[in-house]
């Protein structure tokens, strides 16, 4: 990724925090679709519709919630 993205001054002017951070998420995006690469999937349920509920109630919930996390950011390129 373009490393310039992180600098303040861009050629459209000065870039606020949320703008870098919708930038950056779009760039990555648009590469993860184009790549046809197989990236895991992210759950959306809510935790007030029972999202995550039944897995958290679990006594490794947490521990399976982390590794999921560890092993999908895991596969993220530098």
């Amino acid at each position: 990724m373009d490393r310039r993205i992180w600098n303040s001054n861009t050629p459209m002017g000065p870039m606020d925090d949320g703008a870098r951070a919708r930038l950056v998420h779009s760039l990555w995006l648009t590469r993860a679709l184009e790549s046809g690469r197989e990236y895991p999937r992210i759950p959306v349920r809510p935790v007030v519709t029972g999202g995550f509920s039944r897995l958290l109630a679990r006594s490794n919930g947490r521990q399976l919630a982390d590794r999921w996390w560890q092993r999908a950011l895991a596969r993220l390129e530098d």
